[in-house]
């Protein structure tokens, strides 16, 4: 039992030795199952122990001697590796004593110098990433309102302006609460107001150029209207003046567009003693009357165009500005404002005066084609008439002057030149001795005496005199005022018949006066006297007298010669001198040839 107890003893000791090896799991679940194995296994157990042990020894002894190499270098790899953990160790140890505490200082001395800044740059940045979307919002808008203007979607664009407007007011009220980050802050503000300011600027611009295109009409100028009224970039007064400016400024340039089409100038003055070349009479007038229907048809269509563009303009003004509503003003004392009367007033005598100025300078011209441009401009008078534009008064004395103008042009040209040339050919220069009975008389006719030379009061007054075809220069003469007469019947204005009496006053005594110039000058025999008293009696007493009545009974249809009075003109001529000179030639001729009765 001593020697049991010894070994139980000595196992004891070797188990309690053994401790810490028996707590692996391998030795943990061998020693669970020892109690479980039989006997013989038990008594087996140390042989076979020892035998593996014995095994395990020897296996390790021919690995040491086979593989000593790599014992060596582990040996080696071990010793490195110690040495690299006590250096490791001693820079850890340096690290924790030495450095981190230095990093530590001058971490809080950067948090305590710099940190202020740097979190108030991250607070902004981070208010800016969290607004991002905002941001670029509010940054696209000056270019969203560019676009919208340039696509003609005004509405959106102030809309978008009045909400930029609104934020950025929001934005600089909130600012204006911290004292200390105004001027950093606003300088966003400021630029984008600059730029949604540009814009509006740019947008204006296209409404104004809106006013200044001739194609637009009353739907595309009353929605620029209303926008520049909501923009409130003028006042009532400054707007109404330029949508009249601009609308007057397109009427200017389309009848200048026709001034240029047709070759004539609205601010040319009408040259009254214009050269019209032609050998007769006849080639002469039909280059007036060609010139004439070419200004016709020019102020035809010069009147039109006025009396469209003129009566658009009155309405267009009148709809948008007087009587226009008052629900899409931008502020009801604004919308309610009327433009100054003045402006209206105004407007009509502006218009009149592109109009009256080519009429005064181009109406002569186109005689005798007055008549229908006569009742064109009645036509475009009684239109304006219904929009406050009655200037029918004005065009009496326009086309009266024109009128007398045309037929004062027609005598000089026709009349004048035709006896001019008969002097020049018969009566002077080297032709100067040429006897009258040459030139004055018809050879084929007797001389009619005096006394047969007088106006028959019954005859028609349309119907020239048979005794004047004696004198063919007489007559030749007699058929170009007749041809200028009967262009007067086309349009004979009754205001005037004044002027066409003094125009036919002072052509015949210009052609009287040269004839009573070549009779006293005359140094010929009593035949030929006779001849030129014949020549002087029909032209006083049958050629003055029947185409005085001619003018008054045959073109304005008045009786106003009686035989009372010798056939003398009840009507009074604004041009009394003119009259005095022709009752003066007639009277040295009445001198003459009572001194040779």
């Amino acid at each position: 039992m001593t020697e049991t107890d010894g070994e139980l003893s000595t196992l004891q000791d070797l188990l309690s030795q053994s401790q810490g090896t028996l707590q692996t799991p391998e030795n943990v679940t061998y020693l669970t199952q020892l109690p479980s194995l039989p006997l013989s296994d038990l008594l087996a157990a140390p042989a076979a122990l020892t035998t593996q042990s014995h095994t395990i020894t020897s296996s390790l002894t021919a690995l040491t001697h086979t593989s000593y190499p790599k014992f060596l270098s582990l040996h080696k790899s071990s010793t490195v590796l110690l040495n690299s953990l006590s250096s490791l160790n001693s820079s850890l140890d340096t690290f924790l004593d030495t450095a981190l505490p230095a990093l530590d200082d001058a971490a809080r001395v950067f948090r305590e110098k710099s940190g202020p800044s740097v979190i108030e740059e991250r607070q902004k940045t981070r208010v800016v990433l969290e607004q991002q979307d905002k941001l670029r919002d509010l940054l696209d808008i000056p270019i969203l309102i560019d676009t919208c203007c340039r696509n003609g979607l005004y509405s959106e664009a102030l809309t978008l302006a009045a909400h930029a407007t609104n934020v950025l007011t929001a934005l600089c009220t909130l600012h204006s609460e911290e004292e200390e980050s105004i001027s950093s802050s606003l300088q966003l503000t400021r630029s984008l107001q600059g730029e949604i300011a540009s814009s509006l600027h740019s947008m204006r611009l296209l409404l104004l150029s809106t006013l200044f295109e001739p194609s637009k009409k009353l739907p595309a100028l009353w929605k620029a209207v209303q926008f520049l009224r909501r923009m409130q970039a003028m006042s009532e007064d400054e707007l109404a003046l330029t949508f009249a400016s601009a609308r007057i400024e397109c009427l200017r340039s389309a009848l200048q567009n026709l001034e240029r089409d047709a070759g004539v100038s609205g601010n040319a003055t009408f040259d009254p003693n214009d050269n019209i070349t032609g050998t007769t009479a006849e080639d002469r007038e039909k280059h007036l009357d060609r010139q004439a229907d070419d200004v016709s048809r020019f102020l035809k269509r010069y009147v039109d165009a006025w009396r469209e563009g003129a009566y658009d303009i009155i309405t267009q003004y009148t709809t948008i500005f007087l009587e226009r509503s008052h629900a899409g003003g931008p502020s009801t004392s604004t919308s309610a404002a009327q433009p100054n009367p003045v402006i209206k007033q105004t407007l009509l005598p502006t218009l009149l005066s592109l109009l009256l100025p080519p009429l005064r300078t181009h109406l002569g011209r186109a005689y005798p084609h007055l008549a229908p441009l006569s009742t064109q401009l009645a036509y475009c008078s009684s239109a304006m008439a219904r929009v406050g534009l009655d200037f029918r008064a004005l065009l009496s004395r326009l086309i009266t002057q024109a009128v007398v103008d045309g037929f004062t042009r027609d005598l000089r040209m026709g009349a004048d030149r035709e006896w001019n040339a008969m002097l020049s050919k018969y009566a002077s220069g080297k032709n100067k001795s040429a006897a009258p009975s040459t030139w004055l008389i018809s050879a084929v006719q007797h001389l009619p005496s005096l006394s047969t030379l007088v106006t028959q009061s019954s005859a028609p007054a349309h119907v020239p005199p048979e005794i004047l075809t004696s004198f063919p220069p007489l007559a030749i003469t007699l058929n170009a005022y007749l041809r200028a007469l009967n262009k007067l019947r086309l349009l004979a204005p009754f205001n005037a018949v004044n002027g066409v009496i003094s125009a036919l006053e002072s052509s015949l005594s210009k052609t009287g006066q040269e004839l009573f110039t070549y009779a006293m000058e005359s140094r010929s025999s009593d035949k030929e006297l006779d001849v030129l008293r014949a020549g002087g009696a029909a032209y006083a007493r049958v050629m003055v007298p029947f185409l005085r009545r001619a003018v008054v009974e045959g073109v304005f249809g008045v009786p106003n010669a009686s035989q009372a009075d010798g056939g003398k003109m009840m009507f009074t001529t604004s041009e009394s001198k003119e009259d005095n000179v022709l009752e003066i030639v007639l009277q040295k001729w009445e001198n003459w040839l009572g001194d040779g009765t």
